[in-house]
């Protein structure tokens, strides 16, 4: 009898336990995000039985939580409003940059009197990786609880973020090739080949009562595959020999006088009339002495007094362009008509300054020749191309009118070699400098300006990267034939992480989790990304007050997730999620509940009856 009595009372205790759930999750039936917990009942032996016996042990009530099972996403009017759907839960902190992090499935969010996203009617702050404009996520290890921070949509009130890249994908016509004039030469071992010629115009200057007005024009000299050159005097300030060299031609518009030209070397000014020098090509042959050889079209014949060193051929400018003249001031006629038909395309890359004001670089893409390409780089401007906003800096740091790179092209149209060339600029004492245009740590091409509006240089460490693509790749830029008569720069997309000036009107948040700001100039930038943390055993987590459950033994340890990957849920915006309370359940158990309590109840006064029965025998 005390079996059974121990037996019922449990089976009280237990029904119990199983009306308080049910009363808990009635209650919880409109929270936003509560899970709805079950009584699990065990039953428990005080002894093992023998044969036909039976040792009554009774039962225990033990409480299951329910967090996978998802309850109804409904849209809200309040932007800052999100719902996961899937696994996972939102991590908060406990007090603004409070140690105790807590996780939730409640996204009732709202900013509190400095714009941070706190837990409605909560103390709890919600985490979130800062990002960059393209949403991309900022600072090391972000796998690490440690690597998020209390989200404050107020952190970019106005939007104004200097650009850090520029991207660019196009494809540079084949056929622009063709359009490249070819002196050609034999070599020493009789083969022929060509100096590749071409220019662009690159500036002017307006006539004023005084002076004749100018143009300038970019002479490009490339080699053939695989040869370098030099000037005839030195090549490079470093003495190295270049695949490509390039001169500054500045015109006299009235009559096309040559005015002057900056040659390849840096610094060296060459004013007419005088002589430019000699192109030196490497000879194919490795001998020391090498013959005469004739040049077939465009130059005079070689002598070998006029060799620039063991191993080349000297290449005089063509007599027909009047360079080597010291008797009449040569005109750029001849040289444009050598090239008349060769191809240039300008564009511009656009992209803001540190005040978020647009600024515009203007960039001629040039073939010079054997899929090789001449990107230059102009001074930069306001968006109208008409006024100057700032100076380009090499990568001495020295103010230059522009600066060039040889981009070079596989035989499969891949993307290949770039490769910053040299630029006209001396130092402080006048000295040649051994400067380039400027590239990244990696290579990279980089737009350097030092802006008139005040706002933060654009040069050095603040450099803007240019990324052109992959290597061996066509992700960037590409080089393919595309059956046009007149060859033309088919630019596919550009892209650049810097964001114009504008107040901020408000926010979203997309699928990925992405906190977006919107701006009055109409803009839209990231700026955090929510996380999706999932566990191995979500339900192991430990409940506690205001909607949180905090890690313990039992759920195991905490995974960072992009909303939407490795199966963490995704995050609705303006919108929250219901309760998974069925609350026709809910009386379904409570009546079960009751009815088991009543039942159990009646042992208690059956046994009781029976123990008093017995009493009264013994007496």
């Amino acid at each position: 009898m005390d079996a059974a009595m121990n037996s019922a009372v449990s089976a009280l205790q237990g029904q119990q336990s199983a009306l308080s759930t049910v009363s808990n999750n009635l209650a919880n039936s409109g929270t936003t995000g509560y899970k709805s917990v079950t009584t699990q009942f065990i039953s428990l032996l005080t002894e093992q039985g023998q044969g036909l016996s039976a040792s009554a042990g009774g039962v225990q009530a033990v409480v299951r939580q329910n967090l996978l099972n998802p309850g109804l996403v409904q849209s809200t009017t309040t932007s800052t409003d999100m719902a996961i759907s899937g696994n996972g839960l939102f991590p908060a902190s406990y007090g603004l940059g409070g140690s105790q992090t807590v996780y939730t499935r409640n996204g009732a969010f709202d900013t509190d009197a400095k714009g941070n996203l706190t837990l409605s009617g909560t103390n709890y702050y919600l985490l979130g990786w800062p990002t960059d404009t393209t949403g991309k996520i900022l600072g090391a290890n972000p796998d690490n609880i440690a690597s998020l921070q209390p989200v404050n949509i107020d952190k970019l009130n106005s939007s104004a973020v200097a650009t850090s890249t520029y991207s660019l994908q196009a494809n540079l016509p084949t056929e622009a090739q063709s359009t490249v004039a070819g002196i050609p030469y034999t070599n020493a071992s009789g083969g022929t080949e060509n100096v590749n010629l071409s220019y662009v115009q690159i500036g002017s200057a307006a006539a004023t009562s005084t002076t004749d007005g100018t143009s300038t024009y970019l002479l490009t000299v490339t080699a053939p595959p695989g040869q370098t050159i030099s000037d005839g005097t030195t090549a490079n300030a470093n003495g190295t020999n270049l695949s490509q060299l390039q001169y500054q031609v500045t015109v006299d518009s009235n009559g096309g006088a040559i005015i002057g030209i900056q040659g390849a070397t840096p610094g060296a000014t060459t004013q007419f009339p005088q002589t430019l020098g000699t192109i030196g090509i490497p000879a194919s042959s490795s001998t020391a002495a090498t013959p005469p050889v004739a040049i077939t079209s465009g130059f005079p014949s070689v002598t070998p007094g006029d060799s620039v060193g063991p191993g080349t051929t000297a290449l005089n400018w063509p007599t027909s362009w009047g360079l080597n003249s010291t008797t009449v001031v040569p005109t750029w006629g001849p040289v444009s008509t050598t090239m008349a038909g060769n191809f240039s395309q300008s564009s511009s890359f656009s992209v803001f300054d540190s005040m978020g004001v647009q600024q515009t670089f203007p960039v001629t893409w040039t073939p010079a020749g054997d899929n090789t390409w001449t990107m230059t780089v102009g001074s930069p401007t306001d968006p109208s191309g008409n006024k100057s906003s700032g100076l380009l800096e090499d990568s001495s740091g020295i103010s230059v009118s522009s600066y060039s790179y040889m981009v070079q092209f596989n035989a499969d149209g891949s993307l290949g070699p770039i490769t910053a060339l040299p630029t006209n600029s001396v130092d402080s004492s006048g000295a040649a400098t051994n400067a380039t245009a400027p590239t990244t740590a990696a290579g990279l091409p980089e737009l350097a300006a030092v802006w008139t509006d005040g706002a933060t240089k654009s040069s050095g460490t603040t450099a803007i990267a240019v990324n052109l693509g992959s290597s061996g790749k066509t992700d960037g830029l590409s080089q393919f034939d595309t059956g046009q008569t007149t060859p033309l720069i088919s630019v596919k997309s550009t892209t650049q992480d810097g964001v114009q000036y504008g107040q901020l009107t408000g926010v979203s948040v997309d699928s990925a989790g992405n906190l977006v700001a919107a701006y009055d100039d109409g803009q839209k930038v990231p700026i955090w990304k929510i996380p999706v943390v999932t566990f191995p055993n979500e339900n192991g987590l430990q409940a506690g007050n205001d909607g949180v459950y905090s890690q313990s033994s039992l759920s195991g340890n905490y995974t960072l997730n992009q909303a939407g990957t490795n199966g963490a849920g995704s995050i609705t915006g303006s919108a929250l999620e219901a309760s998974n309370v069925n609350t026709a359940q809910e009386f379904s158990n409570m009546i079960t509940a009751q009815q088991a309590y009543s039942s159990a109840s009646q042992v208690v006064g059956t046994d009781q009856k029976m123990f008093t029965t017995l009493m009264q025998q013994i007496q």
